[in-house]
């Protein structure tokens, strides 16, 4: 019986995630991964005009999920199962609240991990690695969600970081260790 050689892996075929084995992740480009340079990190209006994309999209999938929501309800009240499920107005308020709050979490988490790039990013020409030029793990992308509260709380100086040379970073990605980089045309 032949024993099979088990050779290690060369770095360029190791995978660089290990918590999140044969993910579906594009390998970073060369601007990527040389991403110290300036002129490969993207500039604050990019970044601002990608996340006010995001946000619009994100506006919209909340109303889609109350309609759905307030249908059900109309449905429910008209069967007449529960005469008290209507709510007032500051019950709507408190719902749209938490249901953005969770797609925002879901939404930011998900496509940072997933590519580096939400649909306001893949619209812009810009993508998130990490500092050393590395796809963004979930728990990175987590917390680089969770921290946007940083920047509210900075009353928005945390985003204006962006805007400042060589660095580029926002207060959320100096936080988490990522970068906001261009994607180059192939």
């Amino acid at each position: 019986m032949e024993q099979a050689s088990q050779e290690p892996p060369s770095p360029e075929t190791a995978n660089p995630w290990p918590l999140f084995p044969e993910q579906p992740i594009k390998e970073p480009t060369t601007a990527e991964l040389n991403a110290v340079s300036v002129k490969d990190k993207a500039g604050f209006w990019r970044r601002t005009s990608a996340f006010i994309i995001d946000l619009i999209l994100l506006q919209w999938i909340t109303i889609l999920f109350l309609w759905i929501g307030a249908s059900a309800e109309d449905m429910a009240l008209a069967q007449g199962l529960n005469d008290e499920m209507m709510g007032s107005l500051l019950e709507w308020a408190e719902m749209h609240t938490r249901v953005w709050s969770l797609l925002f979490l879901v939404y930011f988490s998900f496509f940072t991990w997933y590519g580096g790039q939400t649909p306001g990013k893949m619209a812009g020409g810009i993508r998130i690695v990490t500092t050393n030029g590395l796809p963004v793990s979930l728990l990175r992308a987590i917390g680089r969600t969770l921290c946007y509260n940083l920047d509210i709380l900075t009353l928005g100086v945390g985003f204006l970081l962006a805007a400042m040379p060589p660095a580029k970073h926002a207060l959320h990605d100096l936080v988490v260790g990522t970068v906001v980089v261009k994607v180059q045309p192939k």
